[in-house]
């Protein structure tokens, strides 16, 4: 076995470890810090939001009640779905959409990554189901870690844990209606919804 390769080996035991490890540790948090998602603002700009119901099984797959589904409408009546799942000590709750989205029967043909705020590089999708196309962007957060890999922002909270940080984690998504397969119209909008509730999303889910 080269130097190399034991490194390697080396380095993913240690994270398998430190993983498996975080499993066992208890959360250490203030009772003043528990966050409820559903306190993010109905109303962000010209903006304004209906909650989306969900059902006890989708409660069930997600395994936390502290999450939202909002149809947000502006003036022009364009809409945007936003959701966000937030977990201060199961970083599961945070798993890939697309899990969610394939096993609701539409298919997801192209798939890339877009810088939509200075700070947040998200995942794009294009989803379709039936004559519906639409696009969907999502991204992770740890802390105020923003990263459009699920795997970094597990590793990081995983990381605080073990060393008894707070182990916060959200996944925040938004999705728009692909008016006559136009993918810039539609990608513009998200890009400018998601500029709004950037600076909310640290006052909201910390």
């Amino acid at each position: 076995m080269s130097n190399k390769t034991f490194y390697i080996i080396f380095v993913i035991l240690i994270i398998v470890s430190i993983v498996g490890l975080s499993s066992y540790l208890p959360a250490r948090f203030d009772a003043a810090l528990k966050i409820k998602v559903a306190n993010f603002p109905m109303q962000i700009g010209e903006w304004s939001a209906t909650d989306i119901p969900l059902s006890e099984k989708d409660y069930q797959i997600l395994e936390t009640r502290n999450l939202f589904v909002r149809d947000y409408k502006n003036s022009k009546g364009e809409s945007v779905y936003l959701y966000i799942v937030y977990s201060e000590d199961n970083r599961k709750v945070s798993h890939p959409p697309e899990v969610c989205i394939l096993g609701g029967g539409a298919s997801v043909t192209d798939k890339k990554q877009v810088q939509i705020t200075k700070a947040i590089k998200a995942n794009t999708l294009i989803v379709e189901k039936g004559d519906t196309q639409d696009m969907f962007v999502y991204w992770y957060k740890a802390g105020n870690f923003y990263t459009d890999k699920y795997l970094s922002q597990q590793l990081r909270i995983v990381l605080k844990r073990t060393f008894g940080k707070r182990t916060s984690g959200a996944l925040i998504r938004a999705s728009t209606n692909i008016k006559e397969g136009n993918q810039g119209q539609a990608l513009n909008l998200l890009k400018s919804f998601c500029l709004l509730i950037e600076p909310l999303l640290n006052k909201y889910i910390p």
